[in-house]
C-alpha cells in the first residue's frame, strides 16, 4: 500500500505537469512561428513528456523572437 506522502507527491507532480501543459498549449497556438516551424511536432512532448516538454518548450521559445508585425506605409506625409 502505498503511504499518503507518496500519493500527495505524484498529485503535486501531476498539478504541476498539468498546469504547464495548458500554459505551453496556449503559447504554441498562439504562436505564429516556432523553432521548426511545426506546431504538431511540438505538442506531442507537451504533452507526453512529463513536466520536461512543457518547461523545455516555454525555455526554447522565449529566445525565438515572433515576426514583427507589418506596418502599413501610406506614402510620404
Amino acid at each position: 500500500m502505498m503511504d499518503l506522502e507518496f500519493i500527495l507527491k505524484l498529485i503535486t507532480i501531476g498539478l504541476v505537469h498539468w498546469a504547464l501543459v495548458g500554459i505551453a498549449l496556449k503559447s504554441l497556438i498562439e504562436r505564429k512561428r516556432v523553432l521548426g516551424g511545426r506546431k504538431g511536432l511540438w505538442a506531442v512532448p507537451i504533452l507526453l513528456v512529463s513536466c520536461f516538454g512543457p518547461l523545455s518548450y516555454l525555455i526554447v521559445h522565449e529566445l525565438v523572437p515572433e515576426p514583427q508585425r507589418e506596418v502599413e506605409w501610406d506614402g510620404w506625409r
